[in-house]
């Protein structure tokens, strides 16, 4: 688990996977680890550390490129302290990919967020869709340095998370669903053997960047609702 609180630490994660594969239990698991207030629409910890995702304080003062080519900057304060993450659940229905006109018309400002939010906050935008390419484009290319794809998650005894997922650094990989690269030596490899195998190794990493299946085990402190959606739905606003 450390590996992966890591990699949330230090880069945007965009985190795929089938329903019930784990997507919010790695969020919330990672949040409870890394310990600090974070921002997102899910609330991970059911405690003063969960504050509600608010698309509103993040309009970067409605500058866009225009405004950075003329000079023309608006002001604007980063509405959050340094160190905040953000997750955002489910971003395929909050940033649909099959609306990324709409979204590129509407919302031009959220990418100048997306690239600055490391300086802007000195944290990382994380998010988790059932596929890579449901979310708006401009998204994906701006927000994820890795990408993570849930494959099975079993809690058991209520408490002990028992999951695997694949690593991907390239979208594309991770959107194909590639499988890590299995050719392996002869026990009794010649000289030619290994340099086939090693040609075959670099073929692949370089089609396919790095792809690795992982697994975690740890205590679950995830306390998310996994039926949000149907809250907010019958509740309304």
């Amino acid at each position: 688990m450390r590996k992966l609180v890591k990699m949330f630490e230090n880069g945007n994660v965009m985190v795929t996977g089938e329903k019930g594969s784990g997507k919010d239990v790695l969020f919330g698991n990672v949040i409870a680890r890394i310990g600090r207030d974070y921002v997102s629409n899910m609330d991970y910890t059911q405690d003063e550390k969960y504050h509600p995702l608010d698309f509103g304080k993040l309009t970067v003062g409605y500058n866009n490129y225009k405004n950075f080519i003329n000079g023309n900057i608006k002001k604007y304060d980063y509405p959050y302290p340094d160190g905040w993450h953000i997750y955002i659940s489910d971003a395929g229905n909050y940033l649909p990919a099959q609306y990324c006109g709409e979204l590129d018309r509407d919302y031009k400002y959220l990418p100048t967020l997306f690239s600055l939010i490391r300086q802007l906050g000195e944290c990382q935008i994380h998010t988790n869709a059932q596929a890579y390419e449901r979310v708006w484009n401009k998204l994906r290319e701006q927000s994820s340095d890795k990408f993570i794809r849930c494959d099975k998650c079993r809690v058991f005894f209520g408490k002990i998370v028992v999951a695997t997922y694949y690593l991907y650094d390239k979208a594309s990989s991770c959107q194909d669903r590639v499988k890590p690269c299995r050719v392996s030596l002869p026990l009794f490899a010649n000289r030619d053997q290994r340099l086939q195998v090693q040609m075959y190794r670099d073929k692949f990493y370089n089609t396919y960047g790095t792809v690795e299946k992982r697994f975690y085990v740890c205590i679950n402190k995830s306390k998310h609702d996994s039926r949000l959606f149907k809250k907010m739905l019958s509740q309304g606003t």
